[in-house]
């Protein structure tokens, strides 16, 4: 059987073809064989300053292996058991964000964060997840309390923090159905940051536990 002889020109535009795409093809492969750890340490570099930022939570304790999801609560504690789970978006609201860094830290049943001497500043109701390509995030809980004598809602705080942006917090979220929820707390306190709407909707499942959606936009 004859071989078809392959000319010079088409010899140079496939060897220049191969060579654009090796570097591309070993960046891929490189990225997919990063470890949880390994884009974990990347991300916390642009972790906020916890000395000098009270919300801020990426760096604060966070374990080195973290999964899509996790529990912020054990069954000690006193309080309704509370499922909260979500996409985390790009800024287009329906691509799905990767490797986004979750921190969500809430009061007790009794509106305390729990501090005490040794403790976690957010007290012990915290924790981390780290998105994946689903974007999917979810944390098993106790529903927290309003602070005492104030007129906040009861709330859950959010931060992100991402391989290409610095943490910052979205709009907490809050409960359908609070009596504190009203139109002028929710003009002075909800800023529209994390996209979707933060005032999340409970049901009850078989199992008595209930459970709220929180979807997320990234603003950057």
């Amino acid at each position: 059987m004859n071989r078809p002889t392959e000319n010079r020109r088409d010899f140079l535009r496939r060897t220049m073809l191969a060579a654009f795409a090796l570097p591309f093809l070993t960046d891929c492969r490189v990225f997919a064989q990063k470890s949880t750890r390994e884009i974990l340490e990347a991300i916390r570099k642009n972790a906020g300053d916890p000395e000098n930022c009270n919300w801020c939570g990426a760096a604060r304790e966070a374990p080195d292996e973290i999964s899509w999801k996790t529990a912020l609560a054990d069954e000690k504690d006193a309080g309704e058991p509370l499922v909260i789970a979500g996409t985390v978006y790009e800024k287009d609201g329906r691509t799905p964000a990767p490797n986004i860094l979750i921190y969500a830290y809430h009061t007790n049943a009794e509106g305390f964060y729990g501090r005490g001497k040794g403790e976690h500043p957010h007290g012990k109701h915290h924790g981390w997840m780290l998105t994946g390509k689903d974007g999917r995030y979810e944390f098993r809980t106790i529903k927290p309390a309003p602070y005492p004598a104030r007129d906040t809602p009861a709330h859950i705080h959010f931060t992100l923090t991402g391989l290409r942006f610095r943490e910052y917090w979205i709009d907490d979220v809050w409960f359908e159905g609070d009596e504190l929820i009203t139109p002028e707390i929710k003009k002075k306190q909800l800023s529209g940051r994390g996209g979707f709407n933060p005032i999340v909707r409970l049901e009850r499942g078989a199992d008595g536990v209930r459970r709220g959606l929180r979807d997320i936009r990234l603003d950057y």
